[in-house]
């Protein structure tokens, strides 16, 4: 990758100046000159150091590209440093390198330089190794644009291929298959496009397809590998196992031949040979391919290991997918503990994928995927448990389950407190800038898509590049912020079933943690003194039960319409979920769980109609929900004097009027003090600049929950916004009070919970949230914050709050049986701290402040008396 000597282009550069101009030129070309300098020493011996020495003596030029020749050199030199760093199994450094000379080149609009072959082909096959999907979506994209625009048709055809491949590694089959087929419309004997062809084919099940696409990349060329491999995975589909073992020896002969096959390469196709040997059983020489594997990919790995150290692992999916065969191989051996071992190292290195993603949409696909080993993880477990009643493996279960709940909202939510503290530092501020460059490109590009066949392709490509620019300083910053203040690396610490039972004692709280997944749904009960574990028997019928449950919310007759019905699935829920009778309960819920409201659950038989008299959980129990027991643990349950910032656009004279969220406001005002924008005044502006001073944020107002192209989205007066600008604020206050429809409802995403409008509030620093899971009523609505507001100002609580507007609500006199129905009061739900300052002690401080007022009464009557 080596570019030779520029020496003598420089100096013919040099003589074509004016007289006049030479001092300056000089001065100008003394930059570049040493750059190239410097990369052609290098390129006579290429090494590990010679790379560390290159970096170090050329660092200082940053400051110093002032011509066109200067900057273009310097991307020269980071592209030739990221090949290098590459080619060293360095890919993390090999990245830096190439977004450095990727962002050099786009701001500096250079020009006279591959910039697609020397780095963005290189950098976004990088990002797919490594499983950054979304960058690596966007970086081919943005050269297939670069190509197109100047009709290159091999670069065309090389971004379709790569561009397939992340298609591919997000499970998006179809979608890959369309663009391949274009790809095919312009070069049908391109073998890469037809080995794409058949692999998407494959995965998406359809096999005669997948064999025709791979016969004919072979008929074409002989020595493609992945073809083979294919037609070796047909067999084995098709139980032909010969077949399948005459064409992965193929592929390997194929693959000895190349001359730049690297061990990575090796490592991929001895994977494919590994999936032969299972599907015969061969478990000892599939361990043995196994351990080439990691000799392969880890060169401190030595052959005596059963698994590779936990301090020589490396982010790298090939490592990652190794581990989980082996795991798989233990499981099937029914030896527990190794599999356990396997599976935990496997979680190393996804813990070590995880940091090099700046992306969350990265991080939730990746983490999707963890999910399934978490549940195998914790399925072990609980046999061992089962058979030897060792509670530590209940521990390690829960352990297990608390790690994969909503890690990346609660890594913001970390983030952000502790920037807080260094709010005034520029780099602090710069960091903010961009996060919210980052949040507005994303919704540029996400609003101008959902205009579909009008869309203009060509301002998605600007801003698409602007985003990954964007990313690629705040990538930059993040490492200067961590460098200049080491805590910020601080991840979220392992729970502490100490700390937690200590914290729960306190607070004299129980808590309920579950584990929704695909085959088994786990609960984890907590309390002071225990912890318990329990699994359920049959969980399509579990599935089942809820969804018909969550149907009920659906529209408000439902409810009203089969009462009795109602009645039944509720019971019948409450005892499938095992909810304890104790007075105060802690719920973390998972999965379709999520969109439960656990206080609607009766906890006996009734046939009453009267929804006042039924046995709802919420008499018997004050429910709370978190999004984790680390976050539970974190939190400060200190009271604060709240002061509310109100939000009410009403929309008058508009068919989304909203008349009754006037009376919301009337009444905090009441009660609280604060600022209130009301009408024209409740912009998305003023609410970003009234926010930071207020410590309640209420927003009384239209949301939607969205769907799996179009993100949750809240409205203001002048705009609606969707959540993804929400991901880039910094927010202060304690509390948000979503008074809207469906502000807790979004797309599900395993793990991190529904993608609603109240998380992106949480991940925008916000740490409790109070939100809908429902289409509500405006005037119910109003009703409900009204008693919140009240209880609020007598409690200082919000969960005391949230629990006495129910219970006030369902007694109230004036409101109706219709109107009582759980549809009205039960959509909004409260995630976030206990406050310790409860309405019991409050109640207390009255009786007794009472009973000494009647001995003073009885005292001075007494006085008088005498």
């Amino acid at each position: 990758m080596g570019f030779g000597n520029f020496k003598s282009l420089l100096w013919v550069l040099m003589f074509l100046c004016l007289e006049t101009q030479v001092l300056h030129s000089q001065q100008k070309t003394q930059t570049s000159k040493f750059l190239y300098d410097q990369l052609d020493y290098f390129l006579q011996n290429p090494s590990t150091p010679g790379l560390l020495r290159l970096s170090k003596i050329t660092l200082s030029k940053e400051n110093q590209l002032i011509t066109e020749e200067d900057k273009l050199a310097w991307v020269i030199l980071h592209a030739n440093m990221g090949y290098y760093h590459n080619q060293f199994g360095n890919i993390p450094t090999a990245i830096v390198y190439y977004e450095k000379a990727w962002k050099t080149f786009n701001n500096n609009k250079l020009a006279d330089y591959d910039i697609i072959e020397n780095c963005l082909q290189l950098l976004g096959n990088l990002y797919i190794k490594i499983g950054d999907l979304q960058k690596a979506e966007n970086t081919i994209t943005n050269y297939l644009y670069l190509a197109e625009q100047s009709q290159n048709t091999p670069k065309i055809i090389s971004a379709i291929t790569n561009l397939s491949v992340a298609y591919n590694n997000k499970s998006n089959y179809q979608k890959a298959i369309t663009i391949l087929l274009k790809g095919e419309e312009i070069a049908p004997k391109n073998v890469n496009i037809l080995t794409n062809l058949a692999t998407n084919y494959l995965n998406s099940g359809s096999i005669e397809e997948a064999r025709k696409y791979a016969s004919k990349a072979i008929s074409i060329d002989v020595t493609q590998v992945n073809a083979y491999q294919i037609l070796a995975a047909i067999a084995l589909e098709n139980k032909e196992l010969q077949n399948a073992k005459n064409y992965i020896h193929k592929a390997k002969l194929q693959l000895l031949k190349k001359p730049n096959t690297s061990a990575r390469d090796i490592a991929k196709w001895q994977l494919a040979y590994i999936d032969i040997l299972l599907s015969k059983s061969a478990y000892t020489e599939a361990l043995k391919n196994l351990k080439e594997i990691y000799a392969y990919l880890l060169p401190e790995y030595s052959s005596d290991m059963d698994f590779p150290k936990k301090e020589i692992l490396i982010a790298d999916r090939i490592l990652m997918k190794a581990l989980d065969v082996q795991a798989y191989i233990h499981q099937q051996l029914e030896d527990p503990i190794l599999t356990i071992n396997a599976l935990e190292a496997a979680f190393e290195v996804n813990s070590k994928l995880n940091t090099t993603y700046p992306l969350q949409n990265t991080k939730i696909i990746q983490h999707s995927q963890n999910r399934n080993r978490t549940e195998t993880y914790i399925d072990l477990l609980y046999s061992l448990h089962t058979s030897t009643k060792d509670a530590k493996y209940v521990v390690k279960a829960f352990e297990a389950a608390e790690n994969s709940k909503a890690p990346f909202v609660n890594e913001a939510l970390l983030s952000k407190q502790l920037l807080i503290q260094y709010k005034n530092d520029s780099l602090v501020k710069r960091n903010n800038e961009l996060t919210n460059e980052l949040a507005a490109y994303d919704t540029y590009i996400l609003k101008e898509k959902q205009k579909e066949d009008k869309a203009d392709i060509s301002q998605i490509q600007k801003w698409t590049s602007a985003y990954e620019m964007t990313s690629i300083d705040l990538k930059e910053v993040t490492q200067r912020l961590q460098k200049k203040y080491p805590n910020l690396l601080l991840k979220q610490e392992k729970v502490s079933l100490s700390a937690l039972q200590e914290k729960l004692k306190q607070d004299d709280l129980t808590l309920i943690e579950y584990f929704f997944g695909k085959k088994t749904v786990y609960q984890f009960k907590i309390d002071a003194n225990s912890i318990e574990i329990t699994k359920t028997k049959d969980i399509e019928h579990f599935r089942i039960i809820i969804q018909d449950y969550i149907g009920y919310f659906n529209k408000a007759a439902t409810i009203t319409n089969n009462v009795k019905g109602f009645a039944e699935s509720s019971f019948e829920l409450y005892n499938i979920l095992k909810v304890p009778n104790t007075k105060k309960i802690v719920i973390i819920p998972d999965g379709l769980l999520n969109f439960i409201p656990f206080e609607t659950l009766l906890t006996k038989k009734t046939n009453v109609l009267s929804f006042e008299k039924m046995p709802f959980l919420l008499k018997s129990s004050i429910i709370s929900y978190e999004i984790s027991a680390n976050k539970y643990l974190r939190s400060n349950s200190n009271n604060i004097k709240p002061k509310i910032l109100g939000v009410f656009p009403v929309f008058e004279n508009t068919n989304i009027e909203l008349p009754f969220s006037l009376e919301e406001q009337s009444y905090m005002q009441q009660k609280f003090d604060g600022v209130f924008l009301k009408k024209e005044e409740a912009t998305y502006a003023r609410f970003l600049d009234e926010a930071k001073k207020h410590s309640i944020l209420h927003l009384s107002t239209h949301a939607e929950a969205g769907s799996f192209s179009r993100p949750a989205s809240i409205q203001f007066r002048d705009q609606n916004i969707l959540v993804n600008q929400l991901y880039g604020l910094q927010l202060e206050a304690d509390l948000v009070v979503l008074s809207a429809c469906e502000t807790g409802i979004g797309t599900l995403a395993k793990g991190e919970g529904p993608l609603s409008i109240g998380r992106g509030f949480q991940y925008a620093g916000v740490p409790n949230v109070l939100f809908s899971l429902w289409k509500v009523n405006d005037k119910t609505t109003s009703q409900l914050m009204h008693y919140f507001y009240q209880n609020l100002h007598l409690s200082n609580s919000y969960v005391h709050g949230l629990h006495k507007a129910k219970l006030d609500f369902l007694e109230a006199k004036e409101i109706s049986n219709t109107q009582k129905s759980p549809y009205y009061w039960a959509s909004f739900v409260y995630y976030g701290n206990y406050q310790s300052l409860t309405e019991e002690k409050s109640n207390w401080i009255f009786i007794i402040g009472g009973f000494l007022l009647i001995i003073l009464f009885l005292f001075v009557i007494r006085q008088k008396l005498k």
